[in-house]
């Protein structure tokens, strides 16, 4: 494991982007949780490996993060207005939208979501709140896969001693000694109407009414 201090220096830079970019399994702190993942072109290898890493069920989607709300939007087939109107006020933050899934996407990343026309696929997204984070997927120039950096069935870790890396296995560690927030993202389906709140987080839904208004 290569470990990096996070956020990095501009040495680090260019052999981070490198390793990510060739596949790496990466540990990385975000707003609110440490995540384990790698960039979506690492496609359905990549993800096995975050399953198998973590230790997730079979067809258990992850989510992605993005740079900018563009990117985000990019990896849906269209965006329904709610969703647009959460990613504009809502993004950089704590929230992760469930979408409608543009083709082409891995398989393994998809979940499914019950549409006004039938059984819908779909993928979540979020553009996370540290602007470190955001910075470094706008340099790799793709999202980056993401899941809570625990085994399945642990809590999700906030410091870096309670990452267990010797389980993780990870190519790469972002090291940061915490995450400010503490709490994942909620995860909001704007695929339904009206929108469903599928994982309470640190996002709270009062917001969702504010901007339905």
């Amino acid at each position: 494991m290569h470990r990096v201090p996070w956020p990095l220096h501009r040495d680090d830079v260019g052999p981070t982007l490198s390793a990510l970019r060739s596949g790496a399994l990466v540990v990385y702190p975000t707003e609110t949780v440490f995540g384990i993942g790698c960039v979506l072109s690492a496609g359905e290898a990549g993800i096995e490996r975050v399953r198998a890493a973590k230790g997730s069920p079979p067809g258990r989607p992850f989510l992605v993060l993005a740079a900018s709300r563009e990117m985000a939007f990019s990896l849906w087939s269209e965006v329904p207005p709610v969703g647009l109107i959460l990613g504009t006020s809502e993004w950089p933050g704590p929230l992760t939208l469930v979408g409608p899934a543009r083709q082409g996407l891995p398989k393994g990343l998809l979940g499914e979501s019950d549409g006004p026309d039938g059984v819908v696929s779909t993928v979540s997204v979020r553009v996370p709140g540290d602007p470190a984070l955001r910075q470094l997927i706008g340099r790799l120039g793709e999202p980056l896969l993401s899941t809570s950096a625990n085994p399945a069935g642990s809590p999700p870790p906030v410091d870096l001693a309670a990452v267990d890396l010797e389980s993780l296995s990870p190519d790469l560690l972002l090291a940061a000694g915490s995450c400010p927030g503490g709490e994942p993202s909620t995860v909001l389906t704007v695929v339904e109407d009206p929108p469903r709140v599928l994982r309470q987080g640190a996002w709270h839904p009062q917001l969702l009414e504010a901007a339905s208004e």
